[in-house]
């Protein structure tokens, strides 16, 4: 079992640098299990020191989920998520051009997704951008690398793709698209349904993905109750939106995030107060 907070966690650029251009802070919250099918990252982000963060068009062989906790998101041209919403972001799926502004907090989950391919470590991640930037063929600017081959020609590439071929020592491949597009949601427009073997606690379910079985919901606890969490054969994250929760004994205020694996043991995480929290359950290998 993990525990994260904003406020203790590093800032994942600082660990890992930076692909894209302009000052995001990360904190990192969750980590997997390095080359672990189902490892991941879970941070917390918000605005850093310049006006605008930007990436181009792209796409990854891993997948995301991303919960707008305040202001709005830029994902695409004429695409925004205000406050409250979450998009999943399958394999393989196009999004962008992000245009980000310093008023934007999010939570965001990357994770490896159905294929199998996996999501990389910080020290894997680290070490593949040091040596592409290391690179003398080449140059990292602006979120794209820009190199000439052999024969003279000039090649632009995603940083993200550029720094997993480092990483990797071959071309990336991504896993057809089990969705055509990112899946945008609103859970204003979703109900809650009561949770029969837990009194007190409500679920609101957004949806579960492919057939790996990957889910996102809420969970609203009235005082005292209980969340049974971590009986899932996979990851699972539950991020605590607002109110508190008990772990045996110890108070985790808002913005607390939790982290079960499948070798872990469940626990009941108790409300002190009314309390919503963020799931997700990642997919089972």
């Amino acid at each position: 079992m993990q525990t994260g907070h904003p406020e203790a966690a590093p800032n994942y650029y600082d660990q890992a640098g930076n692909l894209r251009t302009g000052t995001r802070i990360s904190r990192t919250l969750l980590t997997g299990k390095e080359d672990a099918p189902d490892n991941f990252r879970l941070g917390y982000s918000y605005g850093g020191d310049d006006a605008q963060w930007t990436t181009p068009r792209h796409h990854h062989n891993f997948e995301q989920v991303r919960f707008v906790l305040d202001g709005e998101y830029s994902v695409a041209s004429r695409r925004t998520l205000p406050a409250g919403w979450v998009g999943y972001f399958p394999e393989s799926a196009y999004y962008g051009p992000q245009d980000i502004n310093p008023t934007l907090t999010m939570l965001i989950l990357q994770f490896g997704g159905p294929s199998g391919q996996g999501y990389a470590s910080i020290a894997q991640r680290k070490k593949g951008l040091e040596d592409l930037k290391a690179r003398a063929d080449g140059e990292l600017k602006n979120g794209i690398f820009s190199w000439v081959d052999e024969n003279g020609t000039h090649h632009n590439q995603d940083a993200f793709e550029a720094v997993w071929e480092q990483m990797n020592g071959r071309t990336i491949e991504y896993p057809p698209s089990r969705y055509a597009d990112i899946i945008l949601m609103n859970p204003d427009n979703f109900g809650w349904r009561d949770d029969p073997a837990a009194p007190g606690v409500a679920w609101k379910s957004l949806g579960v993905f492919s057939e790996r079985l990957t889910k996102i919901a809420f969970a609203r606890l009235e005082p005292g109750a209980t969340l049974a969490f971590g009986q899932e054969p996979s990851n699972e994250i539950a991020f605590v939106v607002r109110g508190e929760l008990d772990l045996n004994g110890d108070k985790h205020p808002a913005l607390t995030a939790f982290g079960s694996s499948k070798e872990d043991e469940p626990v009941g995480l108790t409300a002190t107060e009314a309390t919503t929290v963020f799931y997700v359950k990642l997919p089972t290998f």
